[in-house]
């Protein structure tokens, strides 16, 4: 009999494991499936579409005034106008997916599957090219700081301080900005910039930063009591992004989209949104990052060092890393009696330049004019020549990819010498210093990864490359290990608080006294009828404008735990109601009073009985602490999402499934073994 066990044990794995290769094996078919049914699909001037004779994008429709859906459930916007009128030029109809989480275009581009483009002012960079192709640029766009009037915030050094909060959407290159501008605060992340903006106005956050054309437009229209404090000249550019499995249909909407600037009908569409000529922005009334206003914000006879940041080049993460390439950006004032004719950038001993690549610019205001220069790296320096002197008083930016600051930690500075077109040198004044963190065992490891074969060759597969890129399964576990500390900590907490609560309410219910009863029939149907979504908001924009702000993580707890006891009233009421009314009878006979019979009697059998069914709901709150991400709680979800959006990639999202299940599947199948001994005990009882 063991042996006969035993080999329908081995059979049974066997067939287990026979059913997961399957189950691979079928997806990677689908896989090759959908790829061939996006290829067949009608052929339009020999690119491909996802539907014939239509041009499919998908958006978030909550970027006014680019996309959003007016009263009328119609998609409205400056892009959707655009869109159409590509179309349009291509012989197409056009055709707007559903309103699409951030999170999701890029990914959704780089398949090709539902979508043929994804069009939501996305900001071209190198992090996305990676991903997918962009069309030319058809938008230029800065960065602006939002915060409530009145708050006493007048630049962004008052915003650069522990303990205050910025919102802004998760995965954006605001979002970058901010991490890289204002590093002594806290960046919060948002789902859209409704939501971000409305944490400024409940006091949740103390300023947004946003895409300048969306926060003049939220300013304007539905946040009436905000002001915008900065204008940052950022120089960003909006693409159309496209599969690159596309790439005739990139040139097909290139084409479009230049016959439509060449006719005009892109500037009259720009005049109708943004009441000027792309390019006519009022440098007047712009500031720089720093506050400077104009082309000529220094009063210095010489040249003063204004700026100088890295951008974080830690995967998942928010650091400068040293020993690992990131991007250099410095400004500078040159004097009002300077004519500067070359800059020499020099980095700490043990950093170095990777290459020579680097862009200047000259800005007023808004305004960006690039200056015509060459670099070359000479030793450990960087040696940036101008073809015209700059002139003086001029505020120049200097962007520089391929920076490799020193590997051990420390606070770097830029130091080197500027010469004047009269022949003279000077050294340049000390810079901002930079934080540089040691590089990590995780990054060590990818920088690994990136150098073998074998891993290019897996992510060369449309499907592993999507969904299980070894790069981003070692950062993504890295990265999500604090997130899903924060879900079991909410979990750990929430339950034990909601089940005396859901134990009192289902008495409650119980109870022969009407006023009782109706309280907790109020309070259960309220939240089991309403989205606890709803409820999160509620919650999160409501009470800090009734003067009730707490902290986002208790407030978490406390929403969640609240919602889980009115689940639980009603399975505790269950469980106690399916004892038999002998027992309250026998209890009584005995001589035991009420609280005597509800503790020692039928609380015990009734736990016993509703075991199951309070695992499903520990479970589901576990699962629910997903939906804090929407509030700028950063916990599980809301890492794997901003890591989703920044690389345009679905692994983070798997590894997030992972550490669900590492708990739940170990839990059921506790429980499990619980059930069986408890049912063992009462049969051997009986």
């Amino acid at each position: 009999m063991r042996t006969l066990y035993r080999f329908a044990q081995s059979a049974r794995r066997t067939s287990l494991a026979l059913c997961l290769a399957s189950l691979i094996a079928v997806a990677l078919a689908l896989t090759g499936c959908g790829a061939a049914s996006s290829s067949g699909s009608a052929q339009e001037g020999s690119y491909k579409l996802v539907e014939d004779g239509k041009l499919t994008v998908a958006s978030d429709l909550a970027t006014p005034p680019f996309e959003y859906v007016d009263d009328s459930g119609n998609d409205q916007g400056f892009t959707v106008e655009l869109m159409d009128m590509i179309a349009q030029e291509m012989g197409l109809e056009l055709n707007y997916l559903p309103a699409q989480k951030f999170d999701n275009i890029i990914p959704m581009a780089k398949q090709g599957v539902k979508t043929d483009v994804s069009a939501c002012n996305i900001t071209i960079n190198d992090a996305r090219k990676k991903e997918v192709d962009f069309t030319d640029p058809y938008m230029d766009s800065n960065q602006g700081v939002a915060v409530a009037k009145n708050s006493g915030y007048a630049d962004t050094d008052s915003l650069n301080a522990a303990g205050v909060k910025i919102a802004v959407q998760s995965g954006t290159t605001s979002e970058e900005w901010a991490q890289e501008n204002l590093p002594r605060a806290t960046t919060v992340n948002f789902d859209d910039w409704t939501a971000a903006f409305t944490a400024v106005m409940s006091g949740q956050c103390q300023t947004v930063v946003c895409d300048l054309p969306v926060e003049q437009w939220m300013v304007k229209s539905s946040f009436t009591n905000m002001t915008i404090i900065k204008e940052i000249p950022t120089g960003e550019q909006f693409g159309i992004a496209v599969s690159k499995d596309n790439p005739k249909l990139t040139a097909a909407i290139n084409q479009a989209l230049a016959e439509l600037k060449e006719s005009g009908e892109y500037d009259e569409l720009y005049e109708k949104y943004f009441g000027s000529a792309p390019g006519s922005s009022d440098g007047a009334s712009a500031t720089d990052a720093d506050g400077n206003a104009g082309a000529s914000g220094g009063s210095s006879s010489t040249l003063q060092v204004t700026k100088a940041t890295a951008r974080s080049n830690e995967d998942g993460g928010t650091n400068v890393l040293g020993g690992i390439a990131t991007r250099l950006t410095w400004e500078a004032t040159t004097g009002t009696e300077e004519s500067v004719s070359k800059v020499t950038l020099a980095l700490p001993e043990g950093g170095s330049f990777e290459d020579s690549s680097a862009t200047v610019t000259v800005l007023n205001g808004l305004d960006r004019s690039d200056v015509e220069a060459t670099a070359k790296v000479e030793k450990s320096n960087l040696v940036i020549s101008f073809a015209k002197p700059l002139a003086a008083g001029s505020n120049v930016r200097i962007e520089v990819e391929g920076v490799v600051f020193p590997s051990s930690a420390g606070a770097y500075a830029v130091d080197g010498t500027y010469e004047l077109a009269d022949g003279g040198k000077r050294d340049l004044p000390t810079s901002p210093t930079i934080a540089v963190t040691e590089s990590t065992v995780v990054q060590n490891i990818v920088r690994w990864l990136d150098d073998q074969a074998w891993v290019d060759a897996w992510n060369a597969n449309p499907f592993l490359g999507m969904f299980f890129k070894p790069q981003y399964v070692v950062t993504s576990i890295a990265s999500l290990f604090q997130g899903w500390g924060i879900a079991l900590l909410v979990t750990a907490i929430g339950f034990p608080l909601a089940i005396p609560v859901g134990l009192l309410f289902a008495f409650m219910k119980m109870s022969r006294r009407r006023y009782l009863r109706g309280i907790a029939i109020c309070y259960i149907n309220f939240l089991r009828g309403t989205p606890l979504f709803l409820q999160i908001y509620i919650a999160f924009f409501g009470l800090p404008m009734i003067g009730l702000n707490l902290p986002n993580l208790p407030l978490g707890v406390a929403v969640l735990a609240i919602n889980c006891s009115a689940y639980l009233a009603e399975i505790f009421r269950a469980g106690i109601e399916s004892i038999s009314k002998g027992q309250h009878e026998a209890a009584t006979a005995l001589g035991m009073n009420w609280f005597q019979t509800m503790g020692l009697i039928i609380i015990p059998q009734s736990i016993r009985r509703v075991i199951p069914t309070m695992t499903s709901e520990f479970v589901m709150l576990y699962k629910d602490t997903s939906l804090l991400s929407s509030v700028g709680v950063m916990e599980l979800m809301m890492f794997s999402k901003n890591l989703t959006a920044t690389t345009g990639n679905i692994t983070p999202y798997i590894c997030a499934a992972l550490y669900y299940l590492v708990v739940t599947i170990p839990l059921i199948h506790f429980v499990g073994k619980i059930e069986k001994k408890l049912a063992a005990g009462g049969s051997d009882a009986r």
